[in-house]
């Protein structure tokens, strides 16, 4: 299949070495020439061969764990969740399921099931490996400052390089240049810049080797003289790593900003404010967005084109004129690609070049994006709720920077749940105590003898507890009705008891209430939930050790699972 870019540029992928049913690959091939397709989620050639990796890799994947799978017809939600309890060992990145999901959304004929567990979010939340952390913020400093250590070296060759080349454009170059003769041309240092500014190449390689030996340009940072005007790779990734600290941008957004931005400032008395757009594939219909970026921020959007603005200039003259941001030159496959890069792509951005790219301490962008919205706390380029249950509350440097806040969160919830609760719980031990001296503990408890033999022997149980005085209520509109309300109420309820017996079925309770929270809007999750799951959590936690709770969890049988299955659709409600 031959991809073009909105530029014209062309890229030809082959899927013909994949071992695969044919009729699965078929399906997959047509749902990614449909998202690369014109007006598709997939518009650049980085995106492509994302999406042509994700092609690979779930055909060879289909094919050796769940053979059964001949098309995506037969890609059901349970081969949906396999595959995403296997990704989710090895990291908590969301980017590898979001372009499955993107991919498999662009198929005809996935089932609709299929597609709403999908939309669904993963039941536990993943644990984060240690090395996907966010870094310290001695280390995000270190890592910052190496990365400005490194541009501002690239800007202050290119600076003095640009002026040797501009005395010579003016005539003013001295006379005692140093200068070659190759092949009956005369070649001074001024030329050489002029031919490399237009070219992006040296004249020779005998030329190259002159140059060096001579030290005729200041090649700071570089070893290639054909770098003499340009930033190197290297550099353009240490200002992607600027970009990153300062503003939280992903790969894909870096990949498509443009040098087109409004600046909302007078350029001589005020800091710069400017207007950037932003492109995030990802987001579908809402990928465009526009971002301010003052002070600071402002600043290095300023030095980012100014030290990129030779290549563009260059490949301009060369009949390549681009508007693209991150440029940089690279000395290598010349015939190939050019001598200069346009694209960044995770696949390019290997850790050892990434370590390679700064003075300082490894880094990757994944971490300093995460690290970035950790330390900020702000949302960047994405929701504030993904921007919280991906990125923030998982990591060990946001409880750690938060922990007076979340325990004083955590009293005050606890709190209100022990304010809210009534219901009351017997031990093991208070239990055989019962069976021995029935009388006291019916005292204790408040209630009649036969009734506490009622509650021992589970003549009482609700579908949640055991009910003392079901014409009690105090939920009753007058004395002596029979209680009116939903099982769930039983916990802020007084005639609620609580024994061990009850255990393994108020954990299921609480797991399936974990599970709801993870696919429920939040508002509705507030209304319709969040106060019977904050009591059931303290009722267990203050009532059961995690020993108890676990033992529990292993005993509940299939009449527990199916009756809080039954009580959560509510077909208990009277």
């Amino acid at each position: 299949m031959t991809f073009v870019d909105p530029d014209g540029r062309r890229k030809v992928f082959d899927f013909a070495d994949i071992s695969a049913v044919p009729t699965l690959l078929d399906d997959l091939v047509r749902a990614f020439a449909s998202g690369v397709a014109p007006g598709g989620r997939w518009q650049s050639v980085s995106t492509a061969e994302a999406a042509a990796g994700a092609v690979k890799y779930l055909a060879r994947y289909l094919t050796e764990h769940h053979p059964h799978v001949v098309s995506l017809a037969d890609l059901d939600a349970e081969v949906w969740w396999a595959w995403r309890s296997e990704k989710d060992k090895h990291t908590r990145w969301p980017g590898q399921v979001t372009m499955m999901r993107a991919l498999l959304s662009e198929a005809t004929t996935l089932p609709q099931s299929t597609r709403r567990a999908m939309r669904a979010k993963a039941v536990k939340p993943r644990k984060r490996l240690p090395a996907n952390d966010a870094y310290t913020r001695d280390e995000f400093t270190a890592i910052r400052n190496a990365a400005n250590q490194r541009v501002n070296q690239a800007f202050r060759r290119i600076r003095a390089n640009t002026t040797v080349l501009q005395r010579f454009l003016d005539g003013d170059e001295p006379a005692d240049a140093p200068s070659f003769h190759v092949q009956g041309v005369r070649w001074t240092v001024g030329s050489l810049l002029a031919h490399l500014s237009q070219t992006g190449t040296m004249p020779s390689q005998y030329l190259s080797w002159a140059v060096s030996r001579k030290d005729c340009f200041d090649l700071s940072g570089v070893t290639n003289p054909a770098q003499a005007l340009f930033p190197s790779i290297d550099e353009v990734l240490c200002l992607m790593v600027l970009l990153v600290c300062e503003r939280g941008f992903n790969l894909s957004v870096m990949n498509n900003l443009t040098v087109d931005s409004f600046r909302a400032s007078d350029p001589v008395a005020e800091e710069p404010v400017h207007t950037v757009g932003v492109d995030k594939p990802r987001r579908g219909t809402r990928r465009y967005s526009d971002e301010i970026l003052a002070g600071e921020a402002g600043k290095l959007w300023e030095r980012a084109v100014a030290l990129t603005q030779p290549c563009r200039d260059a490949l301009s003259v060369m009949g390549r004129p681009t508007d693209t941001l991150l440029v940089a030159h690279r000395h290598k496959n010349l015939k190939a690609d050019g001598p200069f890069r346009m694209e960044w792509t995770s696949a390019c951005l290997t850790a050892s070049h990434v370590g390679r790219a700064a003075t300082g301490p490894s880094w990757t962008f994944r971490r300093l994006r995460l690290t970035e919205q950790v330390l900020n706390q702000t949302a960047r380029q994405n929701t504030e709720t993904e921007s919280e249950d991906i990125y923030r509350r998982p990591d060990p440097l946001t409880a750690e920077a938060s922990a007076e806040t979340i325990t004083a969160g955590q009293s005050d919830a606890v709190a209100h749940a022990h304010a809210s609760i009534q219901v009351r719980a017997m031990t093991s031990g208070e239990v055989e105590q019962a069976r021995q001296n029935p009388k006291a503990v019916a005292a204790t408890l408040g209630i009649p003898v036969h009734t506490l033999t009622l509650l021992l022997a589970g003549r009482l149980d609700t579908p949640t507890v055991a009910c003392v005085d079901f014409f009690g209520s105090p939920f009753a509109d007058e004395a002596g009705q029979p209680c009116p309300a939903s099982f769930f109420a039983c916990f802020a309820c007084g005639n609620a008891v609580i024994t061990p017996r009850h255990l393994p079925r108020l954990v299921v309770l609480l797991d399936a209430l974990d599970d709801i929270a993870t696919v429920v809007p939040p508002p509705r999750w507030e209304r319709d939930f969040a106060d019977h799951h904050a009591r059931l959590r303290t009722i267990l936690t203050t009532n059961a050790t995690i020993a108890e709770v676990t033992r529990a969890r292993s005993a509940a049988g299939d009449e527990d699972r199916d009756l809080v299955s039954r009580l959560l659709k509510r077909r208990l409600d009277g």
